[in-house]
């Protein structure tokens, strides 16, 4: 079964439909389990919703990267919610 961090690197991929079938069935499994990760699902299909509506939008690398380390140190501070058997 998938974890956390399992669903954390393969999220945008699986936003993209670019998974394999199996990998697909287990991240869709977890996520049906797993609040803390439906609400990163969410969050991060809203947000590229916002700017792929918004348009072209030109971030500099710099800020990106920026960016991408605070997301992925708050992620990494969230609490692992108990998963059920």
């Amino acid at each position: 079964m998938f974890s956390c961090d399992d669903v954390r690197a393969a999220l945008g991929d699986y936003i993209d439909g670019d998974v394999a079938p199996e990998v697909r069935s287990e991240l869709e499994r977890h996520l049906a389990e797993c609040r803390t990760c439906q609400v990163l699902y969410d969050t991060t299909r809203k947000t590229l919703r916002i700017v792929t509506d918004v348009g072209s939008l030109e971030v500099p690398e710099a800020v990106s990267e920026r960016l991408l380390r605070r997301i992925m140190s708050g992620l990494a501070a969230l609490p692992d919610p108990p998963h059920r058997p």
